[in-house]
């Protein structure tokens, strides 16, 4: 007698869709933590295991770029197309770069890949789980830089910073500090000592980040987020994390990071109301600005000064030349302008590559919520400030979070503009209560 098929329990859609959601967005939030913490567990390795060189750290931030990769696509949610033809697209030049130079540079292809990779596995994410991870790195990171200011030599004996860089980066001994905290990053002491708290004799914090100015663009991160998610935050964390980045501004004595925030509080609220397009005016508004200052003499050249830094940036952008403009030069004199972010990106993307990233910067982001107008004026001001000094606009440290959250937006806006039919319009959170508020988060994904 045949036996009657036994039909097979399955997952209802709505709770598979739920549990395969989850599954993504704990994955990506490990991505995260691995941006975040890879390069100090590499110097601890380098400093009591073994002596590690430099295509380790390039094959550990490759998984690290080819897991957000991976989560971003497999997860497919809002906005993953426009994140995909960009790598697409950033793929497509640098093999058209590589065939004029006639050399193969990965680091230039990371450099724009990181970004439509860390935006796809933000879009695997919600509001919730960002502010949530944004709280305890802001902790960790906190209580790291604490013990550094406190115990510098006991710091440097566990981590060795300065062996780290010299293995890695090919950076010579002879050029970092050798003081009360040898062993830690080559800048840990300004030539003229602090700018913040100059009297109480200090080093200038680094935390995870193991150099102090990546821990200050971390604050301008954090403010980012700040103010941006400001209205989805509770008093408790929005005091938290405005105390402990003031706390981190001062320990890394971030000049750029003041000044940078102080740019980021001033422009949001006018960019709130100011046409879509305003953010584009700001770097071509700061390149003018700068280039009208040093033919006034008004911008000093040299020295330890973030003024002289400027200074330095518009003298590396005004020395390019056409070979310059069309990413036609070697490596090595690419890397040589290192400490321009303008004239780093315009030679290694060539002219066409830096304009697109601009754009994409400020555009990528179609929906016109109040969160991603914020957020777009914020971020448009941090690059517009650091590009003159600085490439680390395109470091792992600081652009995994803040492309987490664009992606994120994103995402959140179109899962939005799907629900309701209305596309465009500012996103509002729901007033939910009791029963309501648990039968409403598998539909929000966590946003």
């Amino acid at each position: 007698m045949a036996r009657e098929a036994v039909p097979s329990p399955r997952m209802p859609d709505g709770a598979a869709a739920a549990a395969s959601a989850a599954r993504f967005r704990r994955a990506a939030l490990a991505t995260l933590w691995l941006a975040l913490l890879f390069n100090i567990a590499l110097s601890w390795v380098n400093a009591n295991v073994a002596a590690i060189n430099g295509s380790v750290v390039t094959a550990v931030q490759g998984l690290v770029m080819g897991l957000a990769l991976g989560i971003g696509l497999a997860g497919r949610r809002g906005g993953w197309r426009r994140w995909t033809l960009l790598l697409a697209g950033a793929g497509l030049l640098w093999l058209v770069l590589s065939v004029l130079r006639q050399s193969v540079e990965l680091k230039f292809l990371g450099d724009v890949v990181l970004i439509p990779a860390f935006a796809l596995l933000g879009t695997c994410l919600g509001r919730r789980e960002l502010i949530r991870w944004l709280v305890l790195a802001q902790l960790l990171i906190g209580v790291i830089a604490t013990w550094e200011l406190i115990a510098p030599r006991g710091f440097a004996s566990v981590f060795n910073v300065t062996a780290y860089y010299v293995n890695t980066r090919g950076i010579e001994a002879e050029t970092f500090w050798s003081g009360e905290g040898e062993g830690l990053f080559l800048n840990v002491e300004r030539p003229n000592g602090r700018n913040l708290f100059a009297s109480s004799g200090l080093n200038r914090a680094t935390s995870v980040f193991l150099e102090p100015v990546s821990l200050g663009n971390w604050t301008v991160v954090v403010l980012i987020v700040l103010v941006t998610l400001w209205g989805r935050m509770g008093w408790g964390t929005r005091v938290l994390l405005v105390l402990s980045d003031l706390y981190l501004v001062v320990a890394c004595d971030g000049r750029f990071a003041l000044v940078c925030g102080v740019g980021i509080l001033l422009g949001v609220p006018f960019g709130r109301w100011a046409p879509r397009l305003w953010p584009l005016v700001y770097l071509p508004v700061l390149v003018a600005t700068l280039f009208a200052l040093r033919a006034t003499e008004l911008l000093p050249r040299g020295g330890d000064t973030f003024a002289g830094r400027l200074r330095k940036g518009v003298d590396y952008l005004g020395r390019l030349e056409v070979a310059d403009v069309f990413g036609g030069q070697s490596s090595a004199s690419i890397y040589a302008n290192a400490d321009a972010g303008w004239a780093y990106l315009i030679q290694s993307q060539s002219l066409f590559g830096f304009l697109a990233f601009w754009l994409m910067v400020v555009l990528m982001a179609r929906e016109r919520t109040a969160e991603l107008r914020s957020f777009v004026n914020a971020m448009a001001i941090y690059v517009a400030l650091c590009m003159p000094i600085s490439y680390s606009f395109v470091s792992i440290k600081t652009v995994a979070p803040l492309f987490a959250l664009y992606g994120c937006l994103i995402a959140v806006a179109r899962r939005s503009s799907e629900a309701t039919g209305l596309l465009g319009l500012p996103i509002r959170s729901p007033k939910l209560s009791g029963a309501g508020v648990w039968a409403a988060r598998p539909a929000l994904g966590g946003s």
